[in-house]
């Protein structure tokens, strides 16, 4: 089985809401900060790829993958390799 390390994320989501908002209020809205954990499978040039299952009998097999865009990241730690 590949042995891929743990990451730490911490970065700014992007987020909708359906609530009015006062033209003024709307422009201090700030990205929602999230810290995510998964194995890192990748990490390109444009992201950070996790995911959260690595299936043991099926050896090329992941589930619950998230791409975290780098520009959006704010600081991330890598946990063994």
């Amino acid at each position: 089985m590949n042995k891929f390390p743990i990451a730490e994320v911490y970065w700014g989501d992007a987020w909708i809401d359906s609530k009015d908002y006062s033209l003024n209020d709307a422009k201090k809205l700030k990205p929602i900060q999230r810290k995510t954990v998964g194995y890192l499978i990748n990490k390109t040039e444009d992201a950070l790829i996790l995911v959260t299952d690595l299936f043991l009998n099926e050896k090329d097999t992941v589930n619950t993958t998230m791409v975290i865009p780098l520009g959006m990241v704010s600081e991330w730690y890598q946990i063994g390799d």
